[in-house]
């Protein structure tokens, strides 16, 4: 019955090899990464995001921006999801210049092992 919880547990993370980055990215894991003081505060770091060179005038903008966090917790490869770096708008690389200085997580964890894992979240920004 071990060997089968064993099994189980490592069929429960799954992933990919990144060749750019050169090393295993999970999708799903044993445990989750979190944002030191938890998602709230995270979401309240990224409510930081500059509006320079962004236009004037009342925004509201969703974005989904894409990230590794490594198994040390760092964040790394930023990107906006389907879009292409030419695509970013100024308020697209704003947000990636932000999580690019994000403090560094606790890492996911997978067979009681740090590992990276990519995170994609909505950010729903509004100003007025």
């Amino acid at each position: 019955m071990k060997d089968n919880q064993v099994l189980a547990q490592q069929a429960s993370c799954k992933g990919y090899y990144n060749k750019q980055l050169k090393f295993f990215v999970y999708s799903e894991v044993d445990t989750m990464p979190e944002y030191p003081g938890g998602i709230a505060k995270f979401y309240k770091f990224m409510s930081n995001v500059s509006l320079n060179g962004v236009n004037n005038g009342r925004l509201q903008s969703n974005v989904l921006p894409t990230f590794i966090i490594d198994a040390s917790g760092r964040v790394k490869n930023v990107g906006i999801s389907n879009k292409l770096p030419k695509d970013y708008t100024q308020l697209d690389r704003n947000l990636i210049k932000l999580l690019e200085t994000c403090p560094n997580w606790v890492p996911a964890r997978c067979n009681n092992k740090n590992v990276a894992m990519s995170f994609q979240t909505r950010l729903t920004l509004c100003y007025q």
